[in-house]
C-alpha cells in the first residue's frame, strides 16, 4: 500500500523598515533623525488547507486585425496576472501579493520571452488585527501597498508604506499612514473621527509631503427625518501660500420632500489653484462626489440643485449646476414593453443667454419573433447645438438561440443618418460568440472603421 502524502506550505513573509530623514536648507537650526524599526513576520507551518491559502490568476492572449481599403492592421497582445492570499490566526493576519505584466504585451500572443524584469509586482501587503499593548484597543496594521481613503479629498493608493487603521478609542477614531518617498518625499497622513453625538459625523484628515500639508475636513449628519446634510473642506498649505491657501469646500443637503421625490441643493468653490493631489480618481461613470474636482471648471464656485421624482411610472430628473453653467433636463418610463426617453443638456450662461447643449431621446423594445428568437431592437435621436444637427440611429441585436451549433452567437447591426444623403450614412453591423473550446470570436464592419475580426482566450483559476 503506498504510504499517503502529505502537503505543507512553510515560509515567512516579513517585512522591515529603516529611514533617516534630514531636512534640506542652509539656514536649518537643527538636523531632525528618524529611526523605524518594524517587523511584522507571518509564519504558515501548517497544512495548506488549514492555513488559508488563496490562489488566482488569469492568462489572456488575443489578437485583432483590422481591415480598411486596402491597409491592413494587425495588433496581437496578452495579459498575465496572478494573485496570492494568505489567512491565518483565525483571519487576523492577512497576506497579499499581486503579480502581472508591467504593460500589456503588444508583440505576441503569448510573450515567451519574458523575464524577471518584465514582471511587476503591482500589490503587496501584511496585514494584521490587533492591540499594540495588552488590554489596548484593537486596530488594522498594514505593510506594503497602501489603500488609504480617509475622504474623497484625502486619499493614496498603490503606493508602498505602513498604516494603522480602526483604532477606537471609545469616542475618538484613529488612523495613520507613512508612505515611502516618491518624486515628493515621504508622505505621511492622520485621520481622526469623532463619535460624540448620534447620527452626526466629524472628521479631520492631514496628509503631508514634501511640498504640501493638505488638510481636510468633513462633516454629515440627519437632523430631522429625510433630511442628510454633509459638507467637505479641505485646503493645501505650502512655504509660500500663508494663510492664502488654495481650498476647496462643499456642502449638500438631501432631503425627501415626499414618496419618492428627492430633492438636493449645495454650493460648491474651489480656489483657481487647487491641484486634485491626494483626491480620489475619477469614476468612469463620472457620478462621484468628487468627480467635478476633475473636469475642466467653468467658474470657480456655485451653487447646484437637483429633484428626482417618479409619478404615475414616469421617472423625471431635474438638475442645474452653476459651477459648470449647465442644466439638464430627463425623464424616462416604460409602457406595454416599449422603454422611452429624453434628456436636454442646456448652457446656461446667463438667465437670458440659456441656448440647448444636447437633446436625445429615444424609444426600444424587445420583440420575442419567434421561441428563442428575441429581438432588441431601439431608435436614438441626437440633435446637437454646436452644429445644429440630427442624428437619427437605428439599431438591433440579437442571442441566437435556435440553432445548436452557434447557441449564444450575438449579432448587432445599426444605422445612422443625419440627412436624407447617402454619404451622411453610417452602418455598423456585428457578431460575437463564445465558441465551446473557450476561443472569444468576434467581427464588426462599419462604413468608416472598415472590417475589424478579433479572437481570444481567457483562462481564470
Amino acid at each position: 500500500m503506498e504510504t499517503p502524502r502529505y502537503c505543507s506550505l512553510n515560509g515567512v513573509l516579513s517585512t522591515k523598515v529603516h529611514f533617516i530623514e534630514h531636512k534640506k536648507g542652509d539656514n536649518l537650526i537643527m538636523k531632525k533623525t528618524i529611526v523605524l524599526a518594524l517587523i511584522v513576520a507571518l509564519v504558515a507551518v501548517v497544512p495548506v488547507s488549514a492555513a488559508g491559502v488563496d490562489l488566482n490568476g488569469a492568462v489572456e492572449t488575443k489578437i485583432e486585425v483590422n481591415k480598411k481599403g486596402e491597409d491592413v492592421t494587425v495588433v496581437p497582445g496578452s495579459e498575465l496576472s496572478l494573485n496570492l492570499g494568505v489567512n491565518a490566526a483565525q483571519d487576523k493576519i492577512r497576506a497579499g501579493v499581486e503579480f502581472g505584466l508591467k504593460k500589456e504585451e503588444k508583440d505576441d500572443l503569448l510573450p515567451t520571452d519574458i523575464t524577471l524584469g518584465d514582471i511587476a509586482l503591482k500589490q503587496a501587503f501584511i496585514e494584521a488585527d490587533g492591540a499594540f499593548w495588552h488590554g489596548g484597543p484593537e486596530a488594522t496594521t498594514r505593510f506594503g501597498t497602501l489603500n488609504i481613503g480617509y475622504s474623497p479629498y484625502a486619499s493614496l493608493k498603490d503606493r508602498s508604506g505602513i498604516s494603522i487603521s480602526g483604532m477606537d478609542l471609545d469616542v475618538v477614531g484613529l488612523n495613520g499612514f507613512y508612505a515611502l518617498p516618491s518624486d515628493k518625499g515621504h508622505v505621511l497622513g492622520l485621520r481622526s473621527d469623532l463619535q460624540i453625538i448620534d447620527d452626526v459625523q466629524v472628521g479631520a484628515s492631514i496628509i503631508r509631503d514634501d511640498e504640501i500639508v493638505r488638510v481636510q475636513v468633513d462633516a454629515a449628519g440627519d437632523p430631522i427625518e429625510g433630511l442628510h446634510v454633509a459638507g467637505a473642506f479641505a485646503a493645501d498649505h505650502t512655504e509660500d501660500s500663508g494663510l492664502k491657501m488654495d481650498n476647496l469646500w462643499k456642502v449638500q443637503a438631501d432631503y425627501e420632500l415626499a414618496e419618492n421625490t428627492n430633492v438636493v441643493a449645495g454650493y460648491k468653490y474651489i480656489s483657481e489653484g487647487f491641484v486634485p493631489g491626494y483626491v480620489a480618481a475619477k469614476t468612469k461613470k463620472e457620478d462621484a462626489e468628487h468627480d467635478w474636482i476633475h473636469l475642466a471648471r467653468a467658474k470657480d464656485h456655485g451653487l447646484f440643485v437637483g429633484l428626482e421624482t417618479a409619478q404615475q411610472g414616469v421617472n423625471m430628473q431635474a438638475a442645474y449646476d452653476q459651477m459648470f453653467a449647465e442644466a439638464s433636463l430627463g425623464a424616462d418610463t416604460e409602457y406595454e414593453g416599449f422603454k422611452f426617453d429624453v434628456k436636454t443638456v442646456l448652457d446656461v450662461p446667463a438667465v437670458s443667454a440659456i441656448a440647448t447643449k444636447s437633446t436625445t431621446f429615444g424609444v426600444g423594445r424587445e420583440i420575442e419573433v419567434i421561441d428563442g428568437l428575441a429581438l432588441d431592437a431601439r431608435y436614438e435621436g441626437k440633435w446637437t447645438g454646436a452644429d445644429k444637427s440630427l442624428v437619427h440611429t437605428l439599431g438591433a441585436k440579437t442571442t441566437l438561440g435556435i440553432v445548436p451549433a452557434v447557441d449564444g452567437l450575438e449579432l448587432s447591426a445599426e444605422v445612422s443618418a443625419s440627412e436624407l444623403k447617402l454619404e451622411s450614412v453610417g452602418y455598423k453591423v456585428g457578431a460575437k460568440f463564445a465558441a465551446p473550446n473557450g476561443v472569444n470570436l468576434g467581427i464588426e464592419h462599419a462604413r468608416d472603421a472598415g472590417t475589424t475580426f478579433n479572437a481570444g482566450m481567457k483562462v481564470e483559476f
